[in-house]
């Protein structure tokens, strides 16, 4: 009882779903490549900026629930080079608050 699950046809259309299959996969991965890129530039500009620009940012965010903002501001703050302790003391206040608002509090 042959099924003719070895006719050609049938190779070549489960060969082409496989290939697209694959190719929709290297695509989401790119995109998510480039997307976690531009998080990282964006991180690296926070970390430059004084503790006052970030805690605008901040406020801003409260608007802005969208968990990647978080994310960048935190990373941001974690690349953020206190000149003092006071400012390591407000670096780590900001970011407990941006740790609280990713754990969803």
């Amino acid at each position: 009882m042959d099924l003719g699950l070895l006719a050609p046809h049938t190779i070549v259309i489960v060969v082409a779903v496989a290939l697209f299959g694959v190719a929709g996969l290297i695509t989401a991965i790119k995109q998510e490549q480039g997307q976690r890129r531009a998080q990282r530039r964006v991180a690296a500009e926070v970390g430059r900026l004084e503790l006052t620009e970030i805690r605008g940012l901040l406020r801003r965010g409260l608007a802005t629930p969208h968990p990647q903002y978080w994310q960048v501001l935190e990373e941001g703050l974690v690349m953020f080079r206190p000149r003092d302790r006071q400012e390591e003391l407000q670096r780590q206040q900001l970011l407990q608050e941006v740790r609280l608002r990713l754990m969803g509090g």
